[in-house]
């Protein structure tokens, strides 16, 4: 019997297709977003408001959606937080204002409350095996569309101007749509036992998981909004090459994503991830030349193989595969730090522009005691 590409299954490989585009498509601006908003007369705090605000939708969506993959089936969501990624990049391109990009930032964000209803998807279709493999290849997909393409979008924001680097961003958000028409809809079965809200909210060791990966992701997503800030603002680094240093963090978050997947199905790779994050940060507010700040980046790509693998905890500990209900309450958690570290980042970066740097790798190596201890009792 032939063995199936990468090994997996037909809708999975679309599923990494559409997260390769929607990588293309966020790597144009992603590395450049904070530029972005200070484009259109925000100041510091400002820009820490609109991104803290921003995934607001996400963090509350995550659940509701959840629930109505289970109950309505899951492509619907998927297919419709493709779509609304494609709105929302038009919708900023259109921004002349700060305060107007919160529209846009806002329907960004709630498209990815379909992440539930994906990662249910791939671990049902994964049939539980090999999760920490599976999930790490499907971020790799997505990490790899960001490789060139921050280069791409700081080259263009420069050239260009922000509008065009937003509108090519939502042609590679309509292809990401168009791949995941194709996956086949998962039969919506009767609920089953032991999968309900409140099963689901009292399963411990679901809870510990969520928990501490709240901590760890705020943790680790303290050090980033304001990166590109510092590096145009303090180093005196330009658009070019703010967005090829976003290159290199995509290469290392593929590179690393993978190699972190391989090493174990344990906790092994996730707190090995926060180490080499930890180091990127100390490297990062030490050196100021391209060469070194290419290291940090690097490193810096951990946070994206994290973020995989954080995704394979849920899965273990549920069985078989994961329900859009658990994810949803496994993304809530998760996602917290990107409504939390952006206006602390914010605050601190207006006391001291290295300070969000500093209690990022502070606050790093006390999770990776925590999460050791507590990941290792809960996943095992």
């Amino acid at each position: 019997m032939r063995r199936p590409l990468l090994g997996l299954g037909r809708d999975n490989r679309l599923i990494m297709l559409s997260m390769l585009f929607w990588g293309c498509g966020e790597g144009l601006w992603l590395y450049i977003q904070p530029l972005y908003i200070k484009s259109l007369g925000a100041d510091s705090m400002q820009i820490g408001l609109v991104l803290s605000v921003a995934p607001v939708l996400m963090v509350v969506g995550f659940i509701p959606t959840g629930i109505l993959a289970d109950r309505y089936g899951r492509k619907k969501i998927i297919v419709a937080g493709t779509c609304l990624g494609t709105v929302a990049a038009l919708s900023l391109s259109l921004a002349t204002d700060w305060r107007q990009s919160i529209i846009g930032f806002l329907l960004y964000f709630g498209a990815a409350c379909s992440l539930p209803a994906i990662h249910a998807y791939v671990a049902h279709a994964s049939s539980g095996k090999s999760l920490n493999r599976t999930f790490s290849l499907l971020y790799a997909s997505f990490s790899v569309g960001l490789i060139f393409f921050p280069t791409v979008g700081g080259w263009m924001a420069g050239a260009m101007g922000y509008r065009a680097v937003l509108s090519m961003a939502a042609v590679f958000y309509a292809l990401s749509t168009l791949a995941v028409l194709f996956i086949a809809e998962q039969p919506i079965g009767p609920p089953v036992k032991g999968f309900g809200f409140k099963e689901v909210l009292s399963n411990r060791r679901l809870l510990v998981i969520c928990t501490v990966n709240l901590f760890v992701f705020v943790a680790l997503f303290l050090g980033q909004p304001f990166a590109p800030n510092y590096l145009q603002e303090v180093v005196g680094v330009d658009l070019f090459w703010i967005g090829f240093l976003g290159s290199v963090h995509a290469l290392g978050a593929t590179v690393l994503g993978v190699a972190l997947g391989r090493i174990s199905e344990g906790i092994g790779g996730f707190i090995l991830g926060q180490g080499l994050v930890l180091i990127s940060l100390l490297v990062f507010i030490r050196f100021q030349a391209i060469p070194l700040l290419m290291v940090s980046f690097f490193l810096r790509g951990a946070f994206n193989a994290c973020r995989a693998l954080a995704l394979a905890q849920p899965g273990k500990v549920l069985g078989e595969a994961g329900t859009g209900l658990a994810y949803g309450l496994f993304n809530t958690a998760s996602s917290v730090s990107w409504v939390v570290a952006p206006f602390l980042a914010a605050w601190l970066y207006t006391s001291r522009p290295d300070l969000p740097f500093l209690a990022s790798a502070a606050m790093i190596a006390i999770m990776m005691v925590v999460s050791s201890i507590a990941l290792k009792d809960n996943t095992g």
